[in-house]
């Protein structure tokens, strides 16, 4: 189970209700089972959203936005996200390869990792603004990564919005990154989103990005590696990584700390603000995250005027 299951389960047996937002609800029942298993409480639902189709995101938001039960909510956790190797002849490393039945592009042919990373996050966020200041201590959680320190963002070309960025080879050296590019872009504007937010929403809703770390989780299910790359890694990996439990912490942070504890627009690591992070942010220009936060309106806008003229 990931960091999601995780925090849900934790959230559950604090008696919040929860709702499990997935793409196959099949599993999100099972796993919502398995948590009142657990807790032995019954205050945990599935709802079906697909982060990769606009259209999804948009039926969930009705479907909250009209239903009594869900007119007050105390925190977003915006926790899914994908992570997709570029293809073969773009990437060094010819022991990680992506899955064939990977897809690179959401319904509405958004780049993948920025459709369901950062786009779809930044509807729901500005969607249910209203649910969140009703319960008067309402949050946003983004769940970033450290990786966002790789992260690049081009206002002028603006080419992520449909492509993946390639990685830029400095003279003499090779890259040996690990991280789709496009991952480390998304998990920044994860972080920007949350700085932007930060300034102009009331009071009464926070915003906060997380790293959960380095976690044993499902992130990875499109990366298929070479047989004796599995047999050298994989000892490698069960003393370096941490369980998602542990991971989830961090959101878990996020969500009930105490807001007095807390930083409106930062970025958290083991309950502390992430100061390199944050200066890497700040670094790249004041205005970045606005212009970026300016972009996904347009983008959303324009879907949206195209959604009503297909009607």
């Amino acid at each position: 189970m990931g960091l999601g299951y995780e925090a849900a389960k934790d959230f559950s047996r604090r008696n919040g209700n929860v709702v499990i937002a997935c793409r196959n609800v099949g599993k999100g029942k099972e796993a919502a089972k398995l948590i009142t298993s657990s807790t032995g409480k019954d205050n945990i639902e599935c709802l079906e959203l697909d982060l990769a189709s606009l259209a999804s995101v948009r039926k969930f938001i009705s479907k909250l936005q009209s239903e009594p039960k869900f007119s007050s909510i105390h925190a977003l956790v915006c926790n899914a996200g994908v992570w997709i190797p570029p293809p073969k002849d773009e990437d060094e490393n010819d022991s990680i390869t992506t899955t064939t039945t990977t897809k690179t592009k959401t319904t509405d042919g958004f780049e993948m990792h920025f459709g369901v990373n950062h786009l779809s996050h930044f509807l729901l966020a500005r969607s249910l603004q209203d649910q969140l200041a009703r319960s008067g201590d309402g949050r946003i959680v983004f769940v970033a990564s450290s990786l966002m320190k790789s992260g690049q963002i081009d206002m002028e070309s603006k080419d992520f919005v449909h492509n993946m960025r390639k990685k830029k080879e400095e003279p003499g050296k090779k890259s040996r990154s690990f991280a789709p590019t496009a991952y480390c872009d998304t998990k920044l504007m994860n972080v920007l989103t949350c700085k932007h937010l930060s300034t102009i929403l009331p009071p009464s809703i926070t915003t906060y990005s997380v790293c959960p770390g380095f976690c044993r989780t499902s992130l990875g299910r499109n990366v298929s590696f070479s047989f004796p790359k599995k047999v050298l890694i994989a000892p490698l990996m069960l003393m370096i990584q941490r369980t998602s439990n542990q991971g989830a912490q961090n959101i878990i942070h996020a969500t009930i700390e105490d807001k007095e504890k807390l930083q409106s627009g930062m970025m958290y690591r083991d309950g502390e603000i992430g100061t390199e992070h944050m200066e890497y942010a700040d670094s790249l220009g004041e205005d970045l995250a606005e212009k970026l936060f300016n972009l996904s309106e347009q983008l959303l806008t324009r879907d949206d005027d195209d959604d009503n003229s297909r009607d």
